[in-house]
């Protein structure tokens, strides 16, 4: 394959995903990592790409935020195996708060019928979805309504959580950072969030492949807040063994369950 065969074809899976991996790259066109590398080097000087470790993401503005409706069908498969890990740690009689998101999307299609518990959400489109199942006891969390992702935010939604606490959070995200943290790219939606956090016993953080080594513009909380990740592939090594070390529990959907500890 010539080097701009295979730089345009780089190009067009960064767009797909968001985020590759050089290691990932290198297995996929059966080159040399440092090949890769060179190819991601010379993208990212002209303008293509932005650079990080052991790899690249997509070059958009930190605040650029797409649709919920544009990120339904992305990675879908993967999202469907977060949302089924996600919600079998769900017990009897939790109260449970599930943020806004595609990903947390497919925790509320996976719902166990079994499973009683009382859900809080901030998500007109998952408070809808969550009325049909007769097991579940729905509150909202109102607040301004940002259309491009149906979230309820702001003054009004930080007021409505005073005084209520929960077993469980779920929360998705747009960019997971060991230096940067847990980020979206809305202010006021990453502020919302963050007391949510405060008001959580375990905050399980919901999140596909692409995700991991991306920055957005508003930052949630650091990821030693975090008490759990799922997610749909395992983590580079190193990655894998910083979150160990800030107690953060991985969760690989297909693997093995891990139960979250009881201690953190």
């Amino acid at each position: 394959m010539l080097t701009e065969q295979r730089r345009r074809l780089i190009l067009e899976r960064l767009r797909e995903r968001g985020v590759v991996r050089t290691s990932e790259l290198s297995e996929l066109f059966s080159v040399s990592p440092m090949t890769i590398r060179n190819d991601l080097n010379a993208l990212a000087k002209e303008g293509e790409l932005i650079r990080i470790h052991g790899g690249a993401i997509v070059k958009e503005p930190l605040a650029s935020e797409p649709s919920y409706h544009e990120k339904e069908t992305v990675n879908l498969e993967e999202k469907r195996r977060i949302g089924r890990l996600a919600a079998s740690l769900i017990e009897d009689g939790m109260a449970v708060f599930i943020g806004n998101g595609t990903t947390t999307m497919q925790i509320v299609q996976h719902l166990s019928p079994e499973v009683r518990f009382r859900a809080f959400t901030n998500a007109l489109t998952h408070a809808v979805e969550l009325s049909k199942l007769p097991q579940v006891e729905v509150y909202v969390v109102g607040g301004y309504l940002r259309g491009v992702s149906y979230a309820m935010v702001g003054r009004l939604a930080r007021q409505a959580l005073d005084g209520v606490y929960f077993d469980l959070a779920f929360l998705g995200a747009n960019g997971v950072s060991l230096e940067y943290g847990v980020t979206i790219p809305a202010l006021e939606e990453a502020e919302t969030a963050a007391e949510i956090v405060r008001h959580a016993r375990k905050t399980v953080l919901v999140v596909d492949h692409t995700k991991f080594g991306v920055v957005t513009h508003g930052k949630i909380v650091g990821l030693s807040e975090v008490d759990a990740i799922v997610t749909d592939r395992p983590l580079a090594p190193e990655l894998a063994r910083a979150l160990e070390h800030l107690d953060v529990e991985l969760l690989v959907a297909g693997e093995e369950r891990i139960n979250l500890r009881a201690d953190k």
